[in-house]
């Protein structure tokens, strides 16, 4: 019986598993021959050179090649073939390598040193004659950068690099090799390996049996974060000489050391589009050279022949303009051709298109990999053309009567040692000289940055940027307080906001390097070059110590000084910051300077300073350690109220659905680089059942799309009153000004009905920073008197509009507000968020929301700032006063509308208010923009850090 039971048991279980054996196939899809296409790769090829299938599987531009196949290829193909060599210029976050390929003759490869040594010789031509320069253009091969899918989810570009490069290696087609006679051609065709490897594990995982050419379905359009970016999420296309990541520093160094005359840039835009490239349309920044532009005819008529020939649709310009300088087209200003690829995404199963045909995913392959092949074609049929004209264009940059003859910029002497080294070393980056004064120097007609133009002394130790260099027109481009815009670009920029709202504009309209640091600075209309040198003044970070210290302090104008503290305190030292100057052992110390004392710390003295030094070395800072604690006159002494007690900041991150990936992605890169403190990133969508008491920091990036639900902001308000520090980015914040009621900051538009109290209340800030005393010569009287002045005295005289009238206004102006402009604006310079930050701080500002102020909360940061004028009569602009004897200056950079500056002038950019015993902090756009914003990205991280210790009341402990 047992037995029975037994082969029953046994019988069934292999029935059983049978059945989902044969379930678990999966079934072939019906045949759709109109989505087949031929092979890519036709010519004829060396057979000692593996063919791209044997590693991936299929052909090439069938399917998505992971990075790790790219690499395998590309390292394989290298070893394989004379014609290239390897080189690993970056490893990406995830440790992924990123390589270029240098592919030319056997005859070049042997020769590189010296074909380096000809290149660098043409692009400084200050000691070559004509005949010399003639002579070194007919013998050096004309250099080429190929480079692929800097966005992870446009894919299609580096499948068509894998085509190029194994073409270029393995034909034996004799225009082939002629071809790499003349060219050097250097090929990048994984830019972004990590954001590349979360895209293709997303086809993995969306992919089924039956191709799918819906362009909604989650094959095509990813999941949050998508593709696009990096580990941290940055557009690595805006980083060019912003240079936040490792991926853009290797890439940059390896560029600029080849000079390429002609860079290609493969990309893809809107699934149901079809082929972009260049030439662009207005605006077009003026440093790019005249001859690039025709050339850049030259190249998209013999590719536009090549499209024709095989009857491929395609445009040109329409919708690409090139403002901005932070594209890889960066090259342009050093000289090259820079061409951009935009192919329909065509993800990897294809695309059903409007006329009801598919485009597959080996026809976008193969689009980026023919228009490689054109586009190398007439570089080397153009070559030495191309040359002259380069080498022409680096002699006017240096020209003592050129275009870039009499300028320069000067970045005035700080404190922020960290911010002023972060700036150098990207000039150091880009190969631009600077200098540093010897002694003080008198300058005529230097212009600031609120565009204000006088003679002026600069201070020794000032950074002087000469414009008159090689790389003259990249300085004048990411130096240049204005970007100028032609007239017939405003013209159209203005006509297409009224039609419909539209910008042609594609992205910011300023980016001023020296506006983006908040660093003061001046643009000069002279070559200055008396009374420099380049040795830069020392400073050396550690411990100063001394005999019997009580304290170790490090200077809180430095942004580094925050992760000092912030370090120690996750270590459990206890640690103060100081609110105020203060003068100890006769050195200086300013706002924000962080101070670890014995007193605070009853640990062993030996560790505590060990700790100290270290911290102090790991966040490059200088501690400065003191044996007195007796401020000099009236400054703060070392048991005062100035010294306020720090609480470690327990830090949460909301992320995912709705959340920019952008903002949250460099406020984490911020938090990892800057910091290197522990964190958690806390999921949007479970926000409403998290336990939140473990956290005393909890900050909401702006986001894309939707809102936080009903629970999840009661959630966030209990904890809030209960001790918690919330900081809010972006347009987040509307959410909590505009619907829930927890915040008493209102937007602009639902303020207009008690404008006068908005006026009120700005009055009072301005008079509480005034020297002299309103109604002051009433002060004495005994008698009541009856003409005292109010803030609200000029009423009948200024006319202020009405609620009607005011919401008209806001309204129309509404429609103008910039795309990305630098806007000046006044910092509190009492308040603890804004240690380390200048009086007057430029902000990078857009469509953001607009904060209004009234009782119970605190404007930190103003938009606008109020600069002298005795001339000047008391006016209305919108809904406030601009007091007698000052004029408001509102626009730094960029395109500002004139409505828009008026609606901008007076709003808050940061506020701070008390909820509870905790607090709300907002910000009115992100200000880690790019992670390029490092005068913003102090006031996020005095928030972040200080925060749980200076503005809210009580611990959190569980």
């Amino acid at each position: 019986m047992r037995n029975r039971i037994l082969r029953w048991c046994s019988i069934a279980c292999f029935s059983l598993s049978s059945t989902w054996a044969v379930a678990a196939v999966v079934m072939k899809p019906t045949p759709l021959p109109e989505a087949q296409y031929p092979a890519i790769l036709k010519g004829n090829y060396h057979s000692n050179i593996t063919k791209p299938e044997a590693i991936l599987g299929f052909e090439v531009g069938e399917r998505t090649a992971t990075p790790e196949q790219i690499t395998e290829l590309v390292t394989l193909w290298a070893s394989e073939s004379e014609r290239a060599h390897i080189v690993e210029y970056a490893r990406s976050y995830e440790d992924r390598p990123l390589h270029y390929l240098v592919i030319s003759a056997p005859e070049n490869l042997n020769n590189l040193a010296q074909i380096k040594d000809n290149i660098a010789s043409l692009s400084h031509p200050s000691k070559l004659s004509d005949a010399q320069a003639k002579t070194l253009i007919e013998q050096t091969p004309a250099t080429a950068w190929m480079a692929y899918s800097i966005h992870g989810n446009e894919t299609s570009g580096a499948d068509g690099a894998l085509a190029l490069i194994y073409h270029l290696l393995a034909s034996t087609d004799t225009d082939v090799v002629a071809m790499l006679d003349q060219l050097i051609v250097l090929v990048d065709p994984l830019m972004n390996p990590d954001g590349r490897a979360r895209f293709s594990k997303n086809l993995q995982e969306h992919r089924a049996t039956a191709p799918n050419f819906d362009t909604q379905s989650l094959l095509h359009s990813g999941i949050w974060p998508f593709g696009r970016t990096n580990h941290y999420m940055f557009d690595l296309n805006r980083d060019f000489y912003f240079a936040v990541n490792p991926e853009s520093r290797g890439r940059i160094k390896a560029i600029n050391q080849w000079y390429p005359l002609l860079m290609i840039d493969g990309h893809e835009m809107g699934a149901l589009d079809n082929f972009l490239f260049g030439p662009p349309r207005e605006p077009i920044n003026k440093h790019i050279a005249s001859s690039i532009k025709r050339w850049s005819d030259k190249f998209a008529t013999d590719q536009a022949a090549q499209f024709d020939q095989n009857q491929w649709p395609y445009y040109t310009g329409e919708w690409f303009e090139n403002l901005y300088p932070g594209y890889s087209n960066y090259a342009e200003y050093r000289g090259s051709i820079h061409i951009l690829y935009e192919q329909a995404r065509t993800a990897e199963d294809g695309v059903r298109l409007a006329n009801g045909s598919i485009r597959s995913y080996k026809q976008s392959a193969d689009h980026q990999f023919v228009s490689s092949l054109a586009n190398l074609k007439t570089l080397q049929q153009n070559r030495q053309q191309i040359f002259a004209d380069f080498v022409k264009n680096r002699r006017a940059n240096i020209a003592s009567n050129g275009p870039y003859a009499n300028k320069s910029f000067v970045i005035l002497p700080t404190d922020n040692h960290a911010r002023l080294a972060n700036l150098l070393d990207l000039l150091r980056l880009q190969n631009i000289d600077y200098f540093f004064t010897t002694k003080e120097m008198k300058l005529d007609d230097a212009k600031n940055h609120l565009g204000q133009i006088k003679d002026t002394n600069i201070p020794k130790g000032s950074v002087v940027i000469p414009n008159r260099q090689f790389e003259a027109p990249l300085i004048a481009a990411i130096m240049e307080f204005d970007a100028e815009i032609s007239e017939a670009v405003l013209l159209e920029e203005r006509q297409k906001t009224l039609r419909n709202g539209g910008s042609i504009m594609y992205d910011s309209t300023a980016w001023n390097l020296s506006m983006m640091f908040g660093l003061p600075a001046l643009e000069v209309n002279e070559h200055i070059r008396d009374n420099l040198t380049k040795e830069s003044p020392s400073y050396n970070p550690g411990l100063s110590n001394t005999d019997n210290a009580i304290a170790y302090l490090v200077d809180g104008a430095s942004d580094k000084s925050v992760a000092f503290a912030a370090r120690l305190m996750e270590q459990d030292i206890k640690v103060r910051v100081l609110d105020k100057e203060a003068r100890f052992n006769n050195q200086s110390f300013n706002r924000g300077t962080v101070v670890v004392t014995h007193h605070d710390n009853l640990m062993d003295e030996q560790t505590l300073v060990r700790l100290v030094e270290t911290t102090a070395q790991e966040t490059k800072t200088k501690a400065i350690a003191i044996n007195q604690g007796l401020g000099a006159g009236d400054l703060p002494d070392i048991g005062g109220r100035h010294f306020r007690l720090l609480t470690k900041p327990q830090l949460g991150l909301i992320t995912q659905n709705g959340i920019s990936p952008g903002d949250f992605g460099s406020l984490w890169h911020m938090i990892d680089t800057e910091l290197g403190i522990r964190h958690s990133h806390l999921a949007n969508d479970l926000l409403a059942r998290s336990d939140l008491r473990q956290y005393n920091v909890l900050v909401i990036p702006g986001r894309w799309y939707g809102s936080l639900s009903k629970a999840s902001v009661t959630n966030l308000d209990t904890w809030t009153k209960q001790g918690g520090t919330l900081i809010v980015m972006g347009n987040s914040a509307n959410q909590f000004i505009a619907k829930e009621g927890i915040s008493k900051v209102k937007p602009l538009k639902a303020s207009l009905e008690k404008a006068q109290e908005f006026n009120i209340a700005l009055y009072r800030e301005w008079l509480a920073e005034q020297d002299n005393i309103s109604n002051q010569t009433l002060v004495a009287n005994h008698k009541v008197p009856d003409d005292v002045w109010f803030p609200w005295a000029g009423n009948d005289e200024l006319k202020p509009m009405s609620k009607e009238q005011l919401e008209q206004w806001e309204a129309w102006s509404a429609n103008f507000m910039p795309s990305g402009a630098m806007i000046a604006t006044r910092t509190d310079q009492q308040h603890w968020l804004t240690f380390g930050v200048e009086q007057q701080l430029p902000v990078l500002t857009s469509n953001g929301p607009l904060f209004m102020v009234n009782q119970g909360a605190q404007a930190v940061v103003r938009y606008g700032v109020l600069v002298d004028n005795p001339k000047a009569q008391e006016k209305m602009i919108g809904w406030s006063t601009i007091p007698q004897g000052k004029d408001l200056y509102v626009r730094m950079s960029g395109l500002v509308w004139p409505e828009a500056a008026q609606r901008i002038a007076n709003t808050a950019y940061l506020t701070r208010e008390a909820s509870g015993k905790g607090q709300i902090i907002l910000f009115a756009d992100s200000p880690t923009f790019r992670g390029a914003t490092k005068g913003t990205a102090r006031l996020l991280l005095n928030a972040m850090i200080y925060g749980p210790g200076l503005g809210a009341r009580a611990q959190i402990e569980l």
